[in-house]
């Protein structure tokens, strides 16, 4: 697994011609997978559909497509994130995707400044979305600590 945020300044790598620098990784509404990765390029922005992704490495992203001119979308993160209830719980401030299928397996969330860094930030394996765009937190103790 890889947090999200670990890619961005990870070159683009087209059989074997850097085509730039990932700058933003967009997930689906629904919080699923990534769906595009945005990176810089001489020319500008460009955008990478999922499917249009061979791998991620350590040092790298691999594609089998030169992606297609696109400007950067506002930035997904951070999104509010509840509990059942309606109470405000932090920010979801990351993701952790799987490398190869593209796939978010559970989110970071953010209590605030004074609990990063006391207790450290928690992960969210259950959650869900609603329309507005607010993650509801699904486990009774807000998360597992990361």
């Amino acid at each position: 697994m890889k947090s999200a945020r670990t890619l961005i300044g990870l070159p683009v790598i087209l059989e074997c011609k850097p085509l730039g620098y990932i700058c933003q990784a967009t997930p689906d509404e629904r919080l699923d997978h990534l769906e595009r990765i945005y990176f810089s390029s001489g020319t500008g922005a460009r955008m990478i559909e999922r499917d249009q992704v061979d791998t991620i490495g350590e040092v790298a992203m691999l594609v089998h497509a030169p992606g297609k001119r696109a400007q950067l979308p506002e930035s997904f993160w951070p999104r509010r994130a509840i509990s059942t209830d309606g109470a405000r719980l932090g920010a979801i401030t990351d993701a952790l995707i799987d490398e190869d299928t593209l796939e978010i397996h559970m989110l970071e969330l953010s209590r605030g400044l004074f609990d990063d860094f006391s207790s450290g930030r928690v992960r969210i394996g259950r959650f869900s979305v609603r329309a507005g765009g607010e993650v509801v937190i699904d486990t009774p103790e807000g998360g597992e600590e990361a």
